[in-house]
């Protein structure tokens, strides 16, 4: 029987070099291409309506689940003045609930492409192990929709997974099954440890292989699949 995996404590690197990151990381569009033309966010709807952040979970790094209930529809999506593009509209589209000022919810988005673009540029493996543990959340629609320039990062992190108790199986699930392979521990502590069956190691990399039952590590942070 497999356990949900748990979070750990990041590595005092991480929290060196990306935690300032991420805090700073709030003004979005500076450079003025995610910004809807025209559209100023409503500080009040932020606060005044619950404003969906789609958190990722390091069970599943391409998660971007929105709360459930009515959401405005896709045509009735426009800023208080200006308009949106497209991709902002599709991105918007389904993610938006009735009540909330769409340019809000949109600030979260292009919010997220800003935390994973600093932190990328300081360390990339740090932004990539952020989104896998959820430290980074919703990655998956605004890299998609906002800035398609981080790709790779989301890539690799949809490849990996956090630290915690695992079945390994051909075929990955969500929380409880990671696929063979060579993983590489992501700015881990001087602390990480990890079985991989019968096998211990603290090695920064381990190579999980066919026939393997489960896989467990403390201390390492987060894992990304090499050669995918």
């Amino acid at each position: 029987m497999t356990h949900p995996p748990r979070r750990v404590a990041t590595a005092a690197a991480v929290l060196v070099t990306a935690a300032a990151v991420l805090l700073t990381g709030c003004s979005s569009g500076s450079d003025g291409k995610n910004t809807a033309a025209g559209a100023t966010p409503a500080p009040t709807a932020a606060t005044s309506v619950p404003v969906p952040d789609e958190p990722a979970t390091p069970t599943d790094p391409a998660s971007d689940a929105v709360p459930s209930g009515p959401k405005v529809p896709k045509g009735e999506l426009t800023p208080v003045t200006g308009s949106f593009t497209k991709k902002q509209k599709d991105y918007l589209s389904g993610r938006v609930p009735k009540g909330t000022d769409p340019a809000a919810v949109l600030q979260l988005g292009q919010e997220t492409c800003d935390r994973i673009a600093r932190v990328a540029e300081v360390d990339e493996d740090a932004a990539i192990g952020g989104i896998i543990t959820g430290q980074i959340g919703g990655a998956k629609g605004a890299v998609t929709h906002l800035c398609p320039d981080q790709e790779d990062v989301l890539a690799a992190a949809e490849t990996g997974f956090a630290d915690g108790s695992y079945a390994v199986g051909a075929r990955a699930k969500a929380g409880s099954v990671v696929v063979p392979g060579t993983y590489r521990a992501l700015t881990p502590t001087k602390e990480c440890t990890w079985t991989a069956g019968t096998k211990t190691g603290t090695a920064h990399k381990v190579t999980i292989t066919a026939g393997t039952k489960t896989f467990d590590s403390r201390g390492c942070f987060a894992w990304a699949r090499e050669g995918r």
